[in-house]
């Protein structure tokens, strides 16, 4: 019972270090992003666990005002955020893309899987909907899909940098791929010495102009001071050298 809970607990950690690295790459969480809204309207199928009075208009197949028990609806992943994880009223059911993934990373061969298709924001949705999976499903798919994948994504952004597999890749995945174009371009670049252009610091220039505008001020001072020694000089008497 004891391996089980620290197995649990390892699972939960990985999870959320990954579902950080995505924060930090993504725009999740952002209310503000045309991204996230795309994400937060996607339907999300739901048990109905307990009977709901004057609910019924949720569900376009009822046949009273009332939403009964054991009825399934659909509901926005926006409203499903404002309810609280362990709620009475509804059980968050696997999406399928997810139950179609699974087997897949069972079997170590998600490189071949074409999340674009499945869902464009394959990541996200997924991070979204791991506080409400009672079986600790979607964390752990989407966790080893990553990791499987990364790979993958490395092998694909050196040596087809000039085709993108657009159907193969989900959002983030479709970023991480540019940024490994891009870092591939410059390193070969740095290489071949195409780019080397090496300037001095913002530091040593900006030293090197105030000591330029110092000489400059120190040789206009002392060329003052000559000019008016002369000019107070007395005009009948020689300077004694």
């Amino acid at each position: 019972m004891a391996t089980d809970s620290r197995e649990l607990q390892d699972l939960a950690l990985k999870h959320k270090s990954s579902c950080f690295y995505l924060s930090t790459m993504n725009y999740f969480p952002n209310y503000y992003s045309i991204e996230d809204i795309f994400v937060t309207q996607e339907k999300v199928e739901c048990k109905v666990n307990t009977r709901l009075q004057r609910m019924g208009f949720l569900d376009a197949g009822a046949e009273t005002e009332d939403l009964e028990p054991g009825r399934t609806i659909n509901l926005p992943l926006w409203y499903i955020k404002e309810l609280k994880v362990n709620n009475a009223y509804f059980t968050i059911a696997l999406p399928d893309i997810y139950k179609n993934v699974h087997k897949a990373v069972c079997e170590a061969e998600t490189t071949h899987i074409e999340l674009g298709r499945l869902h464009p924001f394959f990541y996200e949705f997924g991070c979204y909907l791991t506080p409400y999976d009672r079986n600790h499903v979607i964390g752990r798919i989407i966790f080893e899909t990553l990791r499987q994948r990364v790979r993958h994504l490395l092998d694909i952004s050196k040596n087809d940098a000039d085709s993108k597999p657009d159907h193969r890749l989900d959002n983030i995945e479709a970023k991480l791929h540019d940024a490994g174009v891009r870092t591939n371009t410059l390193y070969i670049n740095w290489l071949q010495m195409s780019g080397n252009n090496i300037r001095i610091s913002e530091l040593v220039e900006e030293h090197q102009k105030k000591r330029k505008r110092a000489d400059r001020s120190d040789d206009e001072g002392g060329g003052g001071a000559g000019g008016s020694g002369d000019m107070d000089m007395p005009t009948g008497k020689k300077p004694s050298w």
